[in-house]
């Protein structure tokens, strides 16, 4: 197993985040991490990186991320794009070599060969994600996070961030809002509410039990690509 957690837990405070999570994913699966605004989805992704110290047990790759760095260095973190600094003008190739030597195969994957000398901040939000992901591969990680990857992004990016994702030979973990962009190569939705609700295939966890504890209110189901997903959730 890549990732096995038993008892997860963390408090900011006095104030409880995520409490008693335990679940294993295993090599090259494709993970949705989804729930309501505060339910601890960003927690979680931090206390798998190591970067903040949860309670309980956590495994990644045999290495405990709270006291073994080297989880950082096969591991890629893409924050929540509302966290970028936006004020400082950097270039994309400034932007891009960040995450390590740059790639011509990344930049050619992403179709952002043309944007190389452009301000980052002047770019589209969908052309700033795709930039943030060619980042976070650069150094070929062997697991890779991504916090609210499609807030903001347009279809076309979307398409092509998901195109690439399915290509990539790693494990990765997606929060999202909603599912259905990523519903054809995901392998596994985790359901949390501080709490795990549901982890497994998207047919377990997307029933109508589930979605009522984890939103506190009915969440109508639709199929999408041959799967039932629930029609809404929270906005970010």
């Amino acid at each position: 197993m890549v990732v096995v957690a038993k008892n997860l837990s963390y408090s900011y405070g006095k104030t409880l985040a995520i409490e008693n999570l335990s679940f294993e994913v295993d090599d090259g699966e494709v993970v949705a991490i989804i729930g309501p605004n505060g339910a601890g989805k960003t927690t979680l992704l931090k206390c798998i990186l190591g970067l903040l110290r949860a309670k309980g047990e956590i495994s990644v790759f045999g290495m405990d991320p709270r006291k073994d760095k080297n989880v950082l260095k096969i591991a890629s973190y893409v924050p929540q794009r509302s966290s970028v600094n936006l004020e400082i003008p950097l270039k994309v190739k400034e932007v891009l070599a960040m995450g390590g030597e740059i790639k011509d195969e990344v930049i050619k994957r992403l179709e952002i060969e043309d944007k190389l000398d452009m301000l980052f901040r002047n770019l589209s939000g969908g052309f700033q994600q795709r930039i943030l992901i060619a980042r976070s591969l650069m150094k070929d990680p062997k697991l890779l996070l991504l916090d609210e990857p499609f807030n903001g992004v347009d279809m076309i990016s979307q398409r092509k961030i998901v195109e690439v994702i399915d290509e990539l030979d790693c494990t990765s973990f997606i929060v999202v809002h909603n599912v259905n962009p990523i519903i054809k190569i995901v392998d596994k939705i985790m359901l949390i509410n501080k709490h795990l609700i549901a982890f497994g295939k998207p047919k377990e966890v997307f029933t109508a039990r589930n979605l009522l504890e984890a939103y506190k209110t009915d969440v109508p189901l639709v199929v999408c690509n041959g799967e039932a997903v629930p029609l809404y959730a929270d906005l970010h």
